[in-house]
């Protein structure tokens, strides 16, 4: 199934308003975006209360956002993909920018995750996030990334 969010939101009343109570955006100013087609205005009223992964270093930052089973991905290097029916499929276009710890050497780089997914979800994502003897700060909490996984500080 192909999902399709503007085209979701202009043919279900019940969806709309609950997009309208999930944001706090005003009617008026919602059938304005989705007239004009504008999916990437649409996501960025949803990133506040609805950004479920988020990375950031000095160089950029890319954010996966869900909102009743639409999955959106965008960074600085690349536009915003989806919807995806899955966090996986969300993942996928900026997963280069998740797994390049073993490929160069990320010391000189500040590493911040702010995730709301489930510990175990959050550093299966991140694995080759940085190289190993590196630390990236996970929710307030910093790990150093060991041979066998990421160890608290």
């Amino acid at each position: 199934m192909k999902l399709n969010l503007l085209k979701d939101l202009r043919s279900n009343s019940e969806l709309r308003n609950q997009f309208i109570i999930d944001t706090g955006i005003r009617t008026d100013d919602l059938e304005d975006t989705l007239s004009d087609g504008d999916l990437g205005l649409i996501v960025c009223y949803l990133e506040d209360a609805h950004t479920v992964f988020y990375y950031a270093t000095e160089n950029g930052s890319c954010t996966v956002v869900c909102w009743r089973g639409y999955f959106f991905s965008e960074s600085e290097w690349d536009d915003l993909a989806g919807p995806f029916s899955s966090l996986e499929e969300a993942l996928d276009p900026i997963r280069y920018l998740l797994e390049y710890g073993d490929d160069c050497d990320t010391d000189s780089a500040s590493h911040s995750v702010e995730s709301k997914l489930s510990d175990e979800e959050t550093f299966k994502v991140i694995a080759k996030l940085v190289s190993i003897k590196d630390v990236v700060e996970v929710n307030g909490v910093k790990y150093r990334r060991t041979k066998s996984g990421y160890l608290k500080e």
